[in-house]
């Protein structure tokens, strides 16, 4: 089955009527500038910092036995999933398929595809999953992966006079901001209970720890999830270079954080060694 939050049925009906009126060039700017934030028909509140906006990645895979979590979509995600909905919708789609295809158009898009193919395989991802390579995720096999972000709404971050992507955190002010807190009640806790049986693959520490705290609470199966993948960002090459063992790791710069990242590395091994041997 695909569905989607329907609890936003009314707001998606304004919002539609919202990104219709709007054109490439002031789609963009709104989104870059933060200005969308402004916008009642996007705004989806403030805390200590941080803001949200509403993009359209409600749409949920009930089909999927694979989730990829990432910290939370960035705006050029945003503004991409925002233009496909404007553009499914002016050529007459219903809501519900808008929905799906600008989800599916901006989730894990780009170099972001490549970057998250090699670090899955190269920790046998693969053949745990059953695939070639990790790329059928996003071919042919993409009807066994939902993607998603554990704060599921674009949240950007007020530094100095602008707004940039929230990075995620791990720190106990970040992890018990309300606004967060409140995507995770809302959002990714009923998501996740859609797909009880769905491997958990969260790429970078934010959607690792958030995990493992709803993996103590009983909200998710721990035994599921498969942490310790850098996110995938393709600005962070010399951070994925130390993951991939494609360096020295002893002249690896401290801002690298290589010791972090072989600790976690060291420990997914583990995990997928185990249950890789329990199929034998």
């Amino acid at each position: 089955m695909l569905t989607f939050n329907q609890t936003l049925r009314v707001d998606l009906e304004r919002i539609a009527s919202e990104i219709m009126s709007l054109s490439d060039v002031k789609l963009s700017s709104v989104v870059g500038s933060g200005a969308i934030l402004d916008e009642p028909a996007f705004s989806m509140g403030r805390s200590s910092g941080l803001a949200a906006f509403y993009a359209p990645f409600d749409w949920i895979n009930e089909d999927a036995d694979i989730i990829l979590l990432g910290v939370t979509p960035g705006k050029q995600q945003a503004e991409a999933a925002l233009a496909a909905l404007r553009n499914e919708l002016r050529s007459g789609r219903t809501v519900a398929d808008a929905m799906r295809v600008a989800k599916l158009s901006a989730s894990f898009a780009g170099e972001m595809r490549t970057i998250t193919t090699r670090l899955m395989d190269h920790f046998r991802m693969n053949d745990l999953f059953g695939l070639a390579s990790a790329s059928d995720l996003f071919g042919r096999s993409s009807h066994r992966v939902h993607y998603t972000s554990v704060y599921r709404y674009p949240v950007l971050k007020r530094m100095a006079a602008n707004w940039i992507n929230y990075p995620g955190g791990t720190s106990r002010i970040d992890l018990e901001n309300p606004l967060l807190q409140g995507m995770v009640r809302d959002y990714l806790i009923p998501e996740l209970k859609m797909l009880p049986n769905a491997w958990l693959v969260p790429f970078g520490p934010t959607p690792a720890t958030i995990l493992a705290e709803l993996s103590e609470q009983g909200f998710v199966d721990g035994g599921r999830i498969l942490a310790g993948l850098n996110h995938p960002s393709g600005t962070q090459w010399n951070r994925h270079k130390c993951q991939l063992d494609l360096v020295n790791h002893d002249l690896c710069a401290t801002n690298v954080g290589c010791r972090k990242i072989q600790g976690r590395s060291r420990e997914l091994t583990k995990v997928i060694s185990a249950h890789l041997c329990e199929r034998h």
